[in-house]
């Protein structure tokens, strides 16, 4: 019986996570953009383990031996489908549109002067943020098709990552930028909540970010995967406990 899964680590400079997780499985396979791009994937079986940016994994989950390496499944990771068991968490007023009804909408009277909007993928496909309402971004008739996110501005004071295994937390930080403080138990329990219903939804490993707002409330700001998701000042080797024990229990 297979007692360690095996890595497979793209290594890239706008993701330095990866090089956390080599420093401590050193034995791990690492993969190049040119070895993606090119479909040489090495030849591996048993448990196995992918991290990396999301244009390798996204790549390596279609792999049709190689594929189960990557946990996430992006048509859960959208809004448009974890919003609806956890919308209670948001704390704020969210719509799913086409982006080519953003002009139709009367945004001023829903959300006043400024709006947020993102991709309702966790791909991001444009960026993620905060618009006047009184006058809408000429990129956007290039995503006219694309399903977005729009909500009322919140003001940030301090955003947290959490990764969570079965509804459990497992390790996390703050998040973007260091220093790095420790996840508070509001937050924790929080991202449980969220961990859970998703688990019940068949992700048992996941991200939840969240954030304390300027109103002194906890509020979800998005759940994503694990195998694309930067760690931050999360603790690497209870990270990679939890994706090689999930590894080797399926």
């Amino acid at each position: 019986m297979e007692t360690r899964a095996q890595w497979i680590l793209d290594l890239h400079p706008d993701f330095p996570s990866s090089q956390l997780v080599l420093d401590r499985r050193p034995e791990a396979i690492v993969v190049t953009r040119d070895d993606v791009v090119k479909g040489k994937w090495p030849k591996l079986s048993g448990p196995l383990v992918g991290y990396g940016t999301m244009f390798t994994m996204t790549r390596l989950r279609r792999h049709q031996e190689l594929g189960r390496a990557v946990s996430d499944d992006y048509t859960l990771l959208r809004c448009s489908s974890y919003y609806r068991w956890t919308y209670n968490l948001l704390g704020r007023s969210c719509l799913l549109v086409p982006v080519a009804a953003l002009g139709r909408l009367p945004l001023e009277r829903i959300f006043g002067s400024h709006f947020f909007l993102r991709s309702d993928s966790n791909y991001k496909i444009f960026p993620a943020a905060v618009h006047s309402t009184s006058e809408l971004p000429d990129w956007l008739q290039d995503h006219s098709s694309e399903l977005a996110v729009v909500s009322e501005v919140i003001p940030i004071l301090q955003e947290y990552r959490c990764f969570c295994s079965h509804g459990k937390f497992v390790c996390g930080s703050s998040y973007p930028d260091p220093p790095y403080r420790e996840v508070p138990e509001e937050a924790r329990l929080l991202a449980q909540e969220a961990a859970v219903k998703m688990d019940h939804q068949g992700l048992a490993l996941c991200t939840v970010d969240l954030a304390t707002c300027s109103d002194g409330r906890m509020r979800l700001i998005e759940i994503g995967g694990v195998n694309s998701w930067g760690l931050y000042g999360a603790d690497p080797d209870a990270f990679i406990a939890a994706l090689e024990a999930e590894a080797l229990d399926c």
